[in-house]
């Protein structure tokens, strides 16, 4: 039984070192943490114990990094780098073993790697116990040592063991409850950064916690303590690091920024670069942080160019430091993120103007809830009275200044009333977003500008800016400017024309849809060094040509997203590289838009979320895409809008492409073939429908040509000219005229006839109508030759078409003559039969008498209408 477990122990060894030699190590290129450059030989995560191979000749002479980590090592000793060879171990200068579940580490383990400069013994399960008190021992050039998540709780830190590395500048370590460093590491007199990771456990930070540091040079130091440290934080932890030049705190979590700024008792009168203090919020707020003179006293004291006591929940703030010593030390200040509810318009006025070295000034994310942290200076604005208030502070109303007006006058003043508020010359950086200002009321009879001779960034997105109020800004230094998230549809166009440095403008969401006053495209004339605009989300429909016209060589990025285009709007910016067009209106390339892409010779652009038409209708747009694919950056995430399973550049594959090709072509042939299908029937049926229906194309013709005239009859009235007009063929004209009209005539009625009324060389239609529509009734004199003659066809459907057009129709006689039966009257005639008065010509002479009365009767009665 003991024989076969040792057998099979030899048999897994042997396939555990097979499997160790089948992977071998690999080499990249590589910069350890002191500098030095060579080559990474990395065997991490291979389930090693112990260095595996020979390193192949060609690296040596080459610093060389040696990566170990997360192994199966389990302890370190003098031969466990034997067998590395001689001429290679001195060039190591990097050892990783974070990882490993290290249970010893000997005396002298490292001294073959006399050159070693960074180790790393993270994660390795180490106690002060497991390193004897010579592990680090004939090291003279490790500088940076890396110790944390191992388990230093019990026993504490290997303080005597790390007190003989003389020469460690870097130290990463756990803090844990009642860890403090001890006189031991008083030695450590080049440390110079310390970063500590906390675990689990809560702990104090008293006197004596960072003591034996004091003779280390650290001069930057990260509290990063979160949940971390009780709120009894000793004043005096920073009397145990003399020469700190920054410190960012971070005790949230437990305690608040009361905490923090009590802690700085030691860093009065000193001379600092930077204090952080960001994030020191319990996680249940009993009670608001009000800065004060009193909690602020140890921070007054200190002169730091940097101070940023940004996200503490600061809601008021009670006094000015001006005067303080960092008041007067101070070159950036962040208070963003407090959500502060109240500081004083002078203190404002104060930041803003009087600072003597203050460049950067970071006010954001102050607002709470609509209010306004400015209020008082809102209020200011309100009352002319009130304006003493920014006299006395530097802030003053002007009607002359070198880049508006020209004149001082009095009169020009009452006509172009401004104020123009003087920033300090000092400041370079204004970020104000993110609050709230209560817009003036409507009666304000003010303009407000700005002048900041040096200002360089000013970020005012989403305040509720008054645009409507703002005139030219007066910033000859400015290069970025952001007024994203506000409503400036009524901007004043020349709001920038001072502004000749500016290079990066952004007005996300702002409403500059370029309509009313900005519709002249003229909001960035002159600005002939603006690289990069961001319009995106303007509801822009149309964009003015002259827009970016200043533009055409400077104008490196355009973000044009989520507006509501059609085509590309801009052509001919020279240097273009980035023009995002996304989640526009861009159904497909016109001609023009094509021809504005084309003159973007350097421009990339991104299309993705454009409602694109795949169908065959645009298939010259598609074809121009396709061609032009490597002008646009993001196809593979564009989408036909009816087809979203497929992106645009897998739609353009040969494969694909070319069947819908195919697709489209058969379309075009059939809609070609019913088109000269239709122009066949067309040209074949209309003349026959000409030649059909000739009367009614000339009776409408005609119509058409006495409006153009403006001779049309619009109205009929019951007075008429003649009693009526009688038609009748060529050879019954002594029929017409000389029994029919004489008698008529002898009975007092008015006769129209062509005969005698028609004037020579005029249109014969056209005197016919006239004719009519003068005459009270039309006689028809139907005899054998009328119906034989082919033209009274054609009179008698002019006829009846005007009479039944002008509700006439009853107004028709048909006189009867020779017994012709009603079977052989003309269609027209018959097909209105109803509605006409026909009168049959007698026979017999004795019966003319009657027949005459009829006929006037007839004449003489006037129709229902």
């Amino acid at each position: 039984m003991l024989f076969s477990l040792v057998l099979s122990f030899h048999i897994w060894s042997a396939a555990f070192a097979q499997i160790e030699s089948a992977y071998p190590c690999n080499f990249t290129p590589h910069t350890d943490g002191c500098g030095n450059h060579g080559w990474l030989w990395n065997c991490s995560h291979r389930s090693l114990t112990k260095i595996p191979q020979d390193i192949p000749i060609k690296y040596k002479d080459k610093f060389l990094s040696l990566d170990l980590s997360w192994n199966n090592f389990r302890e370190i000793t003098t031969s466990t780098f034997q067998n590395i060879q001689t001429n290679f171990r001195s060039h190591i200068t990097g050892l990783n073993l974070q990882g490993n579940y290290l249970t010893f580490i000997g005396n002298f383990s490292f001294q073959s790697l006399n050159h070693l400069c960074e180790l790393n013994l993270s994660n390795c399960s180490l106690s002060k116990t497991e390193l004897t008190t010579q592990a680090f021992v004939n090291l003279p050039y490790l500088r940076i040592l890396r110790l944390h998540y191992n388990y230093f709780q019990a026993k504490g830190y290997p303080d005597v063991t790390l007190s003989k590395i003389f020469t460690l500048e870097t130290l990463t370590i756990d803090v844990f409850d009642g860890f403090h460093f001890s006189s031991l590491f008083r030695n450590l007199t080049r440390l110079k950064n310390i970063k500590f990771f906390t675990g689990k456990s809560r702990f104090h930070l008293t006197n004596f916690t960072f003591s034996g540091l004091f003779h280390s040079p650290i001069s930057y130091l990260d509290l990063h303590f979160r949940y971390s440290v009780y709120c009894d934080v000793s004043e005096d932890i920073f009397c145990s690091f003399p020469v700190l030049k920054g410190v960012d705190i971070e005790f949230g979590g437990l305690c608040d920024l009361n905490t923090v700024l009590r802690s700085l008792k030691c860093l009065q009168n000193r001379n600092m670069e930077y204090i952080t203090a960001h994030r020191n919020i319990p996680k249940f707020v009993t009670s608001a942080v009000f800065l004060t003179m009193k909690n602020c006293k140890y921070l007054n004291q200190i002169c730091s160019k940097k101070v940023d006591i940004s996200h503490n929940r600061i809601a008021r703030v009670l006094y000015s430091p001006l005067k303080t010593v960092m008041g007067q030390c101070m070159e950036y200040l962040d208070i963003s993120a407090n959500r502060i509810e109240f500081i004083d318009a002078n203190y404002i006025v104060d930041l803003l103007t009087r600072y003597p070295k203050l460049q950067v000034l970071n006010a954001s994310l102050n607002s709470v809830g609509g209010n306004d942290f400015m209020s008082s200076v809102s209020d200011t604005f309100s009352y002319i009275k009130e304006l003493n208030l920014f006299l006395n502070h530097s802030l003053s109303y002007k009607t002359q200044t070198k880049f508006v007006y020209k004149s001082s006058s009095e009169k020009n003043f009452k006509e172009n009333p401004l104020i123009t508020i003087v920033l300090s010359k000092k400041l370079k950086v204004f970020k104000f977003s993110k609050n709230y200002i209560h817009r003036p009321d409507p009666s304000f009879p003010f303009k407000v500008s700005l002048f900041a001779t040096n200002l360089i960034e000013l970020y005012l997105v989403q305040i509720n800016l008054p645009c409507q109020y703002m005139a030219s800004l007066q910033l000859p230094a400015l290069e970025n400017l952001d007024i994203s998230g506000n409503g400036c549809n009524e901007m004043n166009s020349r709001l920038l024309e001072f502004n000749l440095n500016l290079k990066r403008f952004s007005a996300s969401g702002s409403e500059l849809n370029f309509t009313g006053s900005l519709s002249d495209g003229t909001i960035f004339r002159g600005l002939k060094k603006l690289e990069k605009v961001d319009l995106s989300s303007n509801g822009i429909y149309v964009l003015p040509s002259t827009t970016f016209k200043d533009q055409k060589y400077s104008l490196k990025s355009l973000n044009l997203d989520s507006n509501g285009l059609s085509s590309v709007p801009v052509l001919h910016l020279k240097n273009l590289s980035v023009l995002y067009l996304r989640y526009n209106k861009i159904a497909f390339f016109s001609e023009s838009g094509i021809r504005n892409a084309m003159s973007l010779s350097k421009a990339t652009l991104f299309i993705k979320g454009n409602p694109f038409n795949c169908e065959c209708t645009h298939i010259s747009s598609l074809k121009w895409l396709r061609e032009n694919q490597n002008k646009f950056g993001d196809l593979n995430e564009t989408y036909c809008i009816d087809n979203q399973a497929i992106s645009i550049a897998n739609f353009f594959q040969e494969a694909s492409f070319v069947q819908f090709e195919l697709k489209c072509q058969t379309k075009e042939w059939l809609i070609a073939s019913s088109i000269m299908l239709f122009s066949v029937i067309v040209v074949v049926l209309v003349p026959v429908v000409i030649k059909r229906y000739r009367v009614h194309v000339d009776y409408l013709i005609l119509r058409l040509r006495s409006r153009w005239r403006g001779v049309m009859r619009t109205r009929y009235s019951q007075s008429f000219q003649f009693d009526a007009f009688v038609t009748y063929a060529e050879e019954d004209y002594t029929l017409a005229c000389h029994t029919l009209y004489q008698v008529l005539s002898n009975r007092g009625l008015k006769i129209s006839l062509p005969d005698k009324d028609f004037v020579p060389g005029l249109s014969t239609v056209e005197q016919m109508l006239q004719c009519i529509d003068d005459s009270r009734k039309v006689v028809f004199v139907v005899t054998e030759k009328f119906l034989e003659n082919g033209w009274s066809s054609y009179t008698v459907q002019m006829v009846v078409t005007h009479a039944f057009h002008n509700k006439r129709e009853r107004s028709i006689i048909v006189i009867i003559k020779d017994d012709i039966p009603i079977e052989r009257m003309p269609r027209d005639l018959k097909f209105v039969w109803w509605s006409i008065v026909s009168i049959r010509w007698p026979n017999c002479e004795e019966n003319m008498g009657s027949f005459w009365d009829e006929i006037t009767a007839a004449l003489l009665h006037v129709p229902n209408t």
